[in-house]
């Protein structure tokens, strides 16, 4: 698979750099924007991806990074609360699981949140968990599609390459 070679090359070769950015003072916003940015150039731009990071408490998702994520999206779903209905990152959020959201205009997971994405041409949604070393979930990692669609076995493989990969990121940050 030439595809996820590249991917995990690319996402090793960020993932060496973090700790001379997080000594340089980078903050973790601009470090796991650089880790999607990565992600989304071995997706040749297809897609738009964001980390939403589990508030202390486990019960709201925040904004982490989303580097083509529109502003006005962005604003209106931070600070969201997970639930067994509410979208698929704060549904994979609260089940621990991932959700693979191939249509938002019809998904019942979606129904509070399809007018947000809608008008930005966001058409499918997977989210996956991060999780920290300990197994408990501390985010979630999201890739919107433009068409409706479900991942493919490389994909699901490339989704936990690169939840693995922002897990590392946010435990250094909070190391």
């Amino acid at each position: 698979m030439p595809f996820a070679a590249a991917l995990r090359e690319s996402l090793e070769i960020r993932g060496s750099l973090l700790p001379s950015e997080f000594t340089r003072g980078d903050s973790l916003e601009h470090i796991l924007d650089r880790h999607l940015l990565t992600v989304e150039q071995n997706f040749d731009g297809e897609i738009v991806t964001s980390i939403l990071l589990l508030s202390g408490d486990g019960k709201t998702l925040f904004h982490g990074a989303g580097p083509h994520l529109p502003t006005s999206y962005r604003e209106a779903i931070d600070g969201s609360e997970i639930g067994p209905c509410a979208g698929s990152c704060g549904t994979a959020a609260f089940f621990g699981r991932p959700v693979y959201v191939t249509d938002i205009a019809t998904d019942p997971l979606w129904a509070d949140y399809r007018h947000l994405a809608l008008p930005h041409g966001f058409r499918s949604c997977w989210s996956t968990p991060i999780r920290s070393d300990s197994g408990a979930v501390i985010g979630t990692f999201a890739t919107y599609h433009r068409i409706p669609s479900g991942p493919t076995p490389e994909e699901i493989d490339a989704i936990a390459m690169i939840t693995q990969h922002a897990s590392r990121a946010i435990m250094w940050d909070r190391g």
